[in-house]
């Protein structure tokens, strides 16, 4: 196998570190780890990819077929029926050089539909590479932008920079080109795609630089030619590796049906030798805008040595200055090998990336980031890395996912996904979890820590997950999603919490309803369980669903990211929880806002007053409410709102009469999660938060009201300061908003509907009947283009989601069922038939 990038790689040595011996020991395996996502549009190979690379590290003795349903990743019977992710998989596997040193690859495996991009938020959070996939006919795809756009927002680390405090930088990526099996796929096409359509958060190109020339096979003379600078009829059989000194000829042969191609390394000569040298020196050109050393040679009119030119790759990768790109036919078994070499040679290890971003309560363990002092020969000692470095001995772990696997960890199956950043996680040990809000109420104690294996899941050796690891932990009860795990009693992380994952917010609502009384209970305990799995899922009941207007009778409302969420999670209650459910015809889930500048009340105080059980209470809240806007980077947002949590702030004066011990300004929008976490302490704050939060999720045409500023002036009850005032400054803070939302007129607020993004890609003889059809349902069109000369198009336009509803089947018969389509949410636009 092709390892000799692997074995030129400069390799860390923990001797490079002055750190104990205990300590030393535990930290040893970091050099040789790598936390990497692969990433693509659907329909691109990820999953086949994936079950090349544990075919050649032996993990399994035959790749699994996603068409058969026989792949370890895609466990699930809804992925393996339709073909596609559902569910992020992780699965570990070794991948040795000559030096028979194994770098130990943690591979997630995302999802590629945009219904499903919870998945892709929580695995961005705790990876420290990509792999970014491409499919080498379409090139860069609608929703290989939207994982690319994920990658660029790193949720809980970055990587090193000149400053600590500089903004986290995305996810550091090795791109490859798969599929140059199909007719007309065009290698250094799809590359071109990935510099003009993706671009980094300073808006500067990918930088998507070939590491390697394809080989074809010419249908003509049946030669093996190049297939550089214009693409060849043929089969793809090879690759040129360019970095390499002398280049090599990379060459799979095939050995029959089933069997893994031969492996043919021979040195490069002839025509071959001619464009591989034109190859080579473009891509040094490339390499040079983005490293001053190779910039001299290439100024000097030198090349550059072999090693010089993989850490310029490492360095560029690494940085985010560049995006080394390899070729691939996975589904024919060519081109695996290489890959896994880029990801070792190229992409980051947990020693080569910031430590997380730690939010903290307590002084000694601030989460301000300082700036990085100068080097000193002085030696680091084990206490001068900072919380969640993987050279700090104190467990810092993130919880980015929770499953129910049935038969594990007892009780419900709950199933536990963890990145150690720092220290070490143990089984039997006392663990404290911390939500994104802050509470550590949460203690628990795992049974067991668990190797991930896809859909198997084995005992990790020792039952010790050491920092940088990822693991499985059973027998945890209430952690979910998002939650951060400490020993309990570490003074080290008294009050800390990681940044925790984000979940999209539910934009498409079905009713279900229980046929038969037995079974309500079990379906209101599937969607609990199903919840805890997936965040982006959002469950009604009682008069929120009764209120709806999608129907009468007792119902459950069940909200979820697009049709193809909710019908996968209405199918997964039926075969997996055998639940009798019916469900309802979807509705889009509206939001209320604000119009821009109305603001309500802010001018008295308002007073509630009631006696309950011959017990009178009483209190007054003067507040504020008026828009907030989201920031967005898209160009054209004219009449389009990006959602915004609602944000509540407390002046002065509310603050002091609440006795909260934090500075007494206004709270800026920075510092009103932070405020909000400090108000847990004080039951009246907690109150008070609790009252506005509730009512804002009725505005006053009866939808949950988003992007609310609730700026609280003035507290005031007539007994004064007091926990037994809680129950009276809640309902006083939900009276005042009801009240202001009741006398506000027609116009101050507004109903907002999902807006998407819809790409079609069509034959060029049916896009006419496709735009026509478009513009029908009120969609405007943005682009129309060509997919690499073919007598493809693709059309790109925005339209209301409830003009979609069922558009696969239409798209079908608009196209003669050649037609393929993708839809992402972009943001919120007014509703006009209320």
């Amino acid at each position: 196998m092709l390892r000799a990038l692997l074995s030129r790689l400069p390799r860390l040595h923990p001797r490079h570190f002055h750190l104990s011996k205990t300590h030393l020991s535990t930290t040893s395996h970091l050099p040789f780890l790598r936390n990497v996502g692969i990433f693509a549009h659907v329909d691109a190979g990820k999953t086949t990819l994936t079950e090349n690379f544990l075919d050649v590290s032996d993990v399994v003795s035959n790749p699994g077929m996603v068409d058969s349903g026989t792949t370890v990743t895609d466990f699930l019977p809804a992925e393996r029926e339709r073909g596609i992710t559902i569910q992020s998989a992780c699965i570990s596997f070794g991948w040795g050089g000559p030096d028979k040193s194994d770098t130990k690859i943690n591979l997630i495996d995302t999802p590629g539909h945009v219904d499903f991009s919870v998945e892709i938020s929580r695995s961005v959070a705790v990876l420290d590479g990509a792999v970014l996939v491409v499919d080498g006919v379409e090139g860069v795809q609608a929703q290989t932008e939207t994982v690319w756009n994920a990658m660029q927002r790193m949720g809980v680390a970055g990587n090193l920079r000149e400053e600590v405090d500089a903004p986290l930088n995305p996810i550091p990526c090795v791109g490859c080109v798969n599929k140059l099996d199909r007719v007309g796929s065009n290698f250094y096409s799809a590359v071109s795609t990935l510099n003009k359509k993706l671009k980094r958060q300073n808006t500067t190109a990918a930088n998507a630089i070939p590491i390697q020339m394809p080989l074809i096979k010419c249908e003509l003379t049946n030669e093996v030619v190049a297939g550089y600078p214009e693409p060849v009829e043929g089969e793809f059989v090879g690759v040129v590796d360019l970095v390499s000194d002398p280049m090599r000829m990379i060459v799979w042969e095939d050995q029959g049906k089933g069997k893994r191609p031969g492996l043919k390394v021979g040195e490069v000569e002839g025509f071959i030798g001619e464009r591989a040298e034109e190859a080579r020196m473009e891509m040094i050109e490339m390499l040079a805008e983005v490293d001053e050393e190779i910039e001299e040679h290439y100024l000097e009119e030198t090349v550059p040595p072999q090693s010089t030119i993989i850490k310029s790759l490492r360095n560029s990768t690494i940085n985010n200055k560049a995006m080394p790109v390899v070729a691939a036919a996975a589904l024919k078994r060519k081109g695996i090998e290489p890959i896994l070499d880029s990801i070792c040679s190229f992409l980051p290890s947990p020693l080569d990336v910031q430590s997380p971003s730690v939010h903290s309560s307590s002084p000694e363990t601030s989460s301000k980031r300082v700036k990085k002092k100068k080097s000193s020969k002085k030696s680091k000692k084990e206490s001068d890395y900072p919380l969640g470095h993987p050279l700090n001995s104190s467990l810092l772990a993130l919880a980015f996912k929770v499953v129910h696997v049935k038969g594990r960890g007892g009780g419900d199956g709950r199933v536990v996904f963890a990145r150690v950043f720092s220290g070490e996680l143990e089984s039997r040990t006392t663990l404290k979890a911390i939500n994104a809000e802050g509470s550590d109420d949460k203690v628990e104690r795992p049974s067991a820590l668990l190797e991930l294996k896809g859909g198997k899941m084995t005992m990790l050796e020792d039952g010790v997950a050491r920092c940088g690891e990822v693991c499985a932990i059973v027998g945890l009860k209430k952690v979910e999603t998002g939650d951060t795990l400490v020993l309990s009693g570490d003074p080290a992380t008294r009050g800390v919490r990681l940044n925790g994952v984000s979940a999209p917010k539910p934009v498409l609502t079905v009713k279900l309803e229980a046929r038969g009384s037995e079974d309500e209970k079990k379906l209101e305990d599937a969607l609990r369980i199903l919840c805890v799995e997936d965040p982006s899922l959002k469950v009604e009941t009682g008069d929120a669903a009764d209120e709806s207007g999608m129907g009468g009778g007792s119902g459950i409302l069940l909200s979820g990211l697009g049709e193809l969420h909710v019908e996968v999670v209405c199918d997964r209650l039926i075969r997996e929880f055998n639940c009798d459910v019916k469900v309802g015809e979807p509705a889009v889930a509206l939001k209320e806002a604000l119009t821009v500048g109305t603001v309500l009340g802010g001018e008295e105080l308002i007073n509630f007053e009631r006696e309950i059980a011959g017990n009178r209470i009483q209190a007054a809240v003067n507040l504020r409410l008026e828009l907030i806007s989201a920031d967005s980077d898209s160009d054209n947002m004219e009449g389009q709102t990006i959602l915004a949590d609602n944000s509540i702030v407390l002046t002065d004066e509310a603050k002091s009469w609440l006795q909260l011990d934090f500075d007494s300004e206004i709270i800026d929008e920075g510092d009103e999660e932070e405020d909000e976490h400090n108000a847990v302490e004080n039951k009246c704050a907690t109150a008070l938060i609790s009252g506005i939060k509730g009512a804002l999720q009725r505005g006053p045409k009866g939808n949950e009201l988003t992007n609310v500023r609730c700026t609280v002036l003035e507290v005031s009850t007539e007994n004064g300061y007091g926990d037994d005032q809680a129950g009276a400054i809640r309902a006083a803070a939900n009276f005042a908003i009801q009240k202001l939302l009741k006398n506000s007129s027609s116009s101050d607020a507004v109903v907002l509907e999902p807006q998407m993004t819809l790409t079609v890609n069509v034959h060029n003889d049916y896009i006419g009947n496709v735009l026509s059809d478009f513009t029908t349902r009120g969609g405007v069109i943005s682009e129309v283009y060509s997919v690499n000369d073919s007598e493809k198009q693709v059309m790109v336009g925005k339209v209301p989601l409830k003009s979609i509803l069922g558009y696969s089947t239409k798209l079908r018969s608009l196209t003669a069922g050649s037609g393929v389509f993708a839809a992402e949410y972009c943001a919120h636009s007014e509703h006009r038939n209320v």
